[in-house]
């Protein structure tokens, strides 16, 4: 545990639980209080899981995981970048942003990703809880899209792995076949008493932060895209498009679903920790 800096908090609202002594060094969570709370309102905490590598100047992996269930496929992700000597820093879900069905409201959730981002890195940068060198960022399905924002915001992160993600929200959420995305969407129709275009019109109307708006900000040549090319979740000309508007990215198109592409993991892995190698010189 030399590792820690537990002063460094004091200025901060957390709480801190150890979870496990690893081989590789140790597990905790801790919860740190939010800034902003825009769409839920109620006191919020940002719940995170740490990998901690027993190696002092490991690089951070930030990884933002799907949209549900339970986080066995960050945790195998984590479990990877450690075992190359990475620390691992796993952004929790907030279970109850699952009930939001307005757009308008959508539109507020992903403005507070950004803004618990800013907050994360801010404590991490400033106060040192841990020892770390530089911030790269991976995300899957929701986690990429979530990761794309961010990229567009801060560029503490020096590079970013987005697999199964895309943009134009207001064009995909209306034809996603991604089962939380079907509810809230019939939710919605259901409660106004309208059809998919409507739906589509108030995504139109309310969502004013969108992954290519935030393209612009990013510099293309730091990312890694890797798209389903028979994806129905978040088809793949929304992933394509995300991927076109940052000029010099890099991109894989693997020949599966969005679910199936699971199958593909330990392949997209070892490409993305190539891609981070490359970006970060961590073979230097």
């Amino acid at each position: 545990m030399k590792a820690f800096n537990h002063e460094a908090y004091k200025d901060y609202d957390y709480k801190m639980t150890i979870i496990s002594e690893e081989k590789f060094g140790s597990v905790f969570e801790y919860e740190l209080k939010a800034k902003e709370s825009l769409v839920i309102d109620e006191e919020r905490w940002i719940n995170m899981i740490v990998y901690l590598n027993e190696k002092p100047s490991a690089k951070l992996l930030i990884i933002q995981p799907i949209s549900k269930g339970k986080y066995r496929i960050t945790d195998y992700v984590a479990r990877y970048f450690v075992s190359k000597g990475w620390n691992c820093l796993i952004v929790k879900r907030d279970k109850r942003y699952s009930k939001i069905r307005e757009p308008s409201r959508l539109n507020l959730q992903l403005y507070e990703w950004v803004l618990d981002n800013r907050l994360i890195l801010d404590f991490l940068y400033d106060k040192k809880p841990f020892e770390f060198s530089k911030v790269a960022m991976f995300g899957i399905s929701k986690g990429a899209i979530k990761t794309s924002l961010i990229l567009g915001d801060d560029k503490r992160v020096s590079a970013g792995v987005m697999v199964l993600g895309g943009g134009n929200l207001s064009e995909f959420l209306p034809e996603s076949q991604e089962r939380g995305v079907k509810k809230a969407r019939l939710a919605y129709i259901e409660e106004n008493g309208s059809g998919v275009e409507a739906f589509k019109l108030a995504l139109e109307k309310s969502l004013s932060i969108d992954p290519l708006d935030m393209a612009k900000y990013v510099d293309g040549r730091k990312t890694l895209h890797v798209l389903a090319y028979f994806d129905t979740a978040v088809p793949y000309s929304y992933g394509k498009e995300l991927y076109q508007a940052m000029p010099g990215a890099e991109l894989y198109t693997i020949l599966a679903g969005h679910y199936t592409a699971i199958l593909y993991l330990p392949f997209i892995l070892n490409r993305s920790e190539a891609f981070y190698q490359k970006k970060l010189s961590l073979g230097q």
